[in-house]
């Protein structure tokens, strides 16, 4: 009697979709959390980009003209960010770093940037009249 050894027998093809029914999953999870976290990382790089770019703009400006601007209801940026809402924050600076409430000669300014795969992202600086 000749065996053939080209075939599968039944219980090593059982074997076989056990193994994949245990495997599969375990590989489709790792695909799509990587996938996930790619997602987020690049939501992340682009809102701290916008907020980089809208505190570089406002600290352009001369002292007295940098303002608060959409504090109450964040706007959505135009082209290809529309998912994401900036605005600008102009608060006195905390009375550990100067004492001056009245914002005469120092402002924080904050950029915030909302998005809602990454809720918040806020950049503050402080600038000075002299």
């Amino acid at each position: 009697m000749k065996i053939d050894k080209t075939s599968f027998s039944l219980v090593e093809l059982i074997i076989i979709i056990v193994i994949a029914a245990i495997a599969i999953p375990g590989v489709v999870f790792i695909f799509h959390e990587v996938s996930r976290k790619s997602v987020y990382d690049e939501a992340m790089s682009s809102a701290v980009m916008l907020a980089e770019g809208e505190l570089e703009r406002v600290i352009q400006k001369s002292f007295s003209s940098i303002t608060d601007e959409n504090r109450d209801s964040p706007v959505p940026f135009g082209a290809g960010f529309s998912g994401y809402n900036w605005q600008i924050r102009v608060d006195a600076v905390p009375s550990n770093l100067a004492s001056d409430s009245g914002m005469l000669q120092y402002k924080q300014v904050e950029s915030r940037v909302t998005n809602n795969l990454i809720g918040d992202i806020s950049l503050k600086t402080v600038v000075t009249n002299n």
